[in-house]
């Protein structure tokens, strides 16, 4: 049989190497593909809850509750300053107090939200905007103070999740945050 629609003996060969090749790269030979650890729903909501916990407790002033939320040996980092340890914490958690009523707010709150987490280790890191509102009766004012991002790394102690490494820094628009050192790597 001749024509366009002939089977040949090379067509045959063809198709037989074809199959042939395709069995040499099967699935069970073939190099699996990593698969990126993941959070638990319940250990996301969780986290998710830590960062609620963290803005109620600044936003209204509770400083024990604050505390509670990071591990005895955390670190914190804001505007590229460290602070190493519940004490040190506690300090800057009040320096931020002080300013709030220096300025005269009668209203901060803080947002975080838009998370995305990385599962590492025995934890997970942590990145989220963080919106910062405040309102002045007084001056009859009400803003948004600053808009930037949460750096995290958070860790189950005890059955609840605290903060280990913590950092607020500034908005930037010139690389997502997961594809920058992290804020602590020179503190």
């Amino acid at each position: 049989m001749t024509g366009a629609g002939a089977i040949t003996r090379r067509t045959l060969a063809l198709a037989g190497l074809g199959v042939a090749a395709g069995a040499a790269i099967s699935p069970a030979s073939a190099t699996p593909r990593r698969r990126k650890a993941t959070l638990s729903q319940d250990d996301r909501a969780a986290v998710t809850d830590l960062f609620s916990r963290y803005v109620w407790a600044y936003d209204c002033t509770d400083e024990e509750e604050f505390l509670s939320l990071f591990t005895d040996d955390a670190l914190v980092v804001g505007k590229g300053t460290a602070y190493r340890g519940k004490p040190a914490i506690l300090g800057w958690f009040r320096g931020l107090i002080a300013m709030r009523e220096r300025e005269g707010d009668d209203t901060w709150m803080h947002e975080a939200g838009q998370f995305r987490f990385e599962p590492q280790g025995q934890g997970c890191l942590v990145y989220a905007y963080a919106t910062h509102f405040n309102a002045n009766t007084a001056k009859g004012t009400r803003g948004v103070r600053s808009l930037g991002y949460f750096t995290c790394e958070c860790v189950k102690q005890e059955g609840d999740w605290r903060f280990h490494r913590f950092s607020i820094s500034a908005w930037d628009r010139t690389k997502v945050p997961w594809k920058k050192p992290p804020p602590w790597a020179d503190a």
